[in-house]
């Protein structure tokens, strides 16, 4: 499993690709934008993971230019500064999480094993307009989507192990969201569910917290305030 690591600071990087070297990856270092983009250009990576700040060549600007010539690889944002408008141009741009420094070189490996292991964002809702809606908005803004409209059909996409997160509608008929959740959960315990509704259903949100969902979403939401909590609950180590 070959990753970039990119920043300007070497003993940060020098100690990120030690460690996950450790951890069984295949690091390659850049010290800029510029030599990252060149990298990825001549090698194929399954991640890359970016300061945001960086001389000449953003991490922003570098996301930019590898997501253009790779648009499914998965890229990590790493930033020790308040650099709030970056990291949200990044995110609604198809980031896939921003690890804030400092933070463990356990949890830098684990969010990229994630990140290789699957992209796709799994919503379930049994509007089918409202799913599929979702589902390309979410596309729209360079992540991977799909939707379903029943909760059999959900579980029958988890059982296949390409799902990262479930955008899980609750009150479906048949199988609800918490049952659906519950199924999920026992067949691939490491998928996000982000729960969503529009009903006053506290019970029912309270149970599907309580078997592991990271959190509740109401509707009707910004579908930006969800790409956050997706970024968020996949940088969250003590999630899953």
């Amino acid at each position: 499993m070959r990753v970039l690591v990119v920043d300007d600071e070497p003993g940060m990087r020098m100690t990120l690709a030690a460690n996950l070297e450790l951890e069984g990856y295949e690091v390659v270092e850049a010290e800029s934008g510029s030599q990252a983009l060149d990298l990825v250009k001549e090698r194929p990576f399954q991640a890359v993971i970016t300061d945001m700040r960086m001389p000449g060549m953003s991490g922003l600007d570098t996301f930019r230019a590898i997501r253009e010539l790779y648009p499914d690889m998965a890229v990590v944002l790493m930033t020790g500064f308040a650099v709030e408008e970056m990291l949200e141009e990044g995110l609604s741009e198809g980031a896939y999480a921003v690890l804030r420094k400092p933070f463990s070189m356990e949890l830098a490996a684990k969010v990229l094993a994630r990140a290789v292991r699957s992209q796709l964002i799994l919503v379930v809702d049994d509007a089918p307009k409202a799913a599929d809606t979702l589902a390309a908005a979410l596309s729209l803004a360079g992540l991977q989507a799909e939707s379903v409209h029943d909760g059999e059909a959900a579980t029958h996409i988890v059982r296949e192990g390409r799902v990262d997160v479930c955008v899980l509608d609750l009150v479906m008929p048949k199988k609800d969201g918490l049952a659906t959740c519950q199924e999920i959960l026992a067949i691939d315990p490491q998928v996000i569910i982000i729960a969503i509704t529009g009903h006053a259903v506290e019970r029912l949100i309270k149970a599907v917290l309580e078997q592991g969902c990271y959190a509740c979403v109401r509707k009707p939401f910004d579908v930006k305030d969800l790409i956050h909590t997706i970024a968020q609950a996949r940088g969250r180590a003590d999630q899953w």
